[in-house]
């Protein structure tokens, strides 16, 4: 594939990505859900490829990830969640973000 697809695919997936934040406000979402969400539009990735494209979406300040654990139960998860930024730039009231579709 071409760099210029692989560019507007990174961008489509990652808007993607924060379609599905935006779905799961409040509470945000984790990986495997979003890869499964991911994977019904077409986008089937590894949990790296993913991992990596939710850290450039929280560099951009579009995402938030926190780290939750119940260590009695012995369950880690990683909540991933829109943050205002990101929802400014779905509503189309932020700046254009370059790298994001």
């Amino acid at each position: 594939m071409s760099r210029v697809m692989d560019t507007a695919e990174h961008e489509a997936l990652r808007l993607e990505i924060l379609e599905l934040c935006r779905e799961a406000q409040p509470y945000g979402t984790n990986p495997n859900v979003l890869r499964a969400a991911l994977r019904k539009s077409g986008y089937d990735l590894p949990e790296r490829d993913l991992l990596t494209q939710i850290g450039y979406l929280k560099d951009k300040g579009l995402v938030e990830t926190q780290e939750v654990q119940n260590r009695r139960l012995g369950l880690q998860r990683l909540v991933v969640r829109l943050t205002s930024e990101g929802t400014d730039y779905l509503e189309g009231n932020g700046p254009d973000i370059a790298g994001v579709g």
